[in-house]
């Protein structure tokens, strides 16, 4: 086995890689496709309350965003 295939081989998937469940879920013969999406950490959740935040506490968000460069 070449060096590729090893390290293959040894890493196991991601947790929070859904491609493989959905193929899997659209290949057996059920009506009904059920799509579980991994809960939110403490990155996401902190990330959703700047969003909030900056909603929120700024007039113009857009104006907001393209003056600080990230729109």
């Amino acid at each position: 086995m070449r060096t590729r295939g090893l390290i293959r081989a040894a890493t196991p998937e991601p947790l929070h890689d859904l491609w493989p469940r959905l193929r899997a879920c659209l290949h057996d013969d059920d009506e009904l496709i059920r799509l579980r999406v991994p809960p939110l950490g403490w990155r996401e959740a902190i990330a959703l309350g700047m969003v909030l935040g900056t909603l929120v506490l700024v007039p113009d968000p857009v104006h907001f965003l393209t003056a600080c460069g990230l729109l």
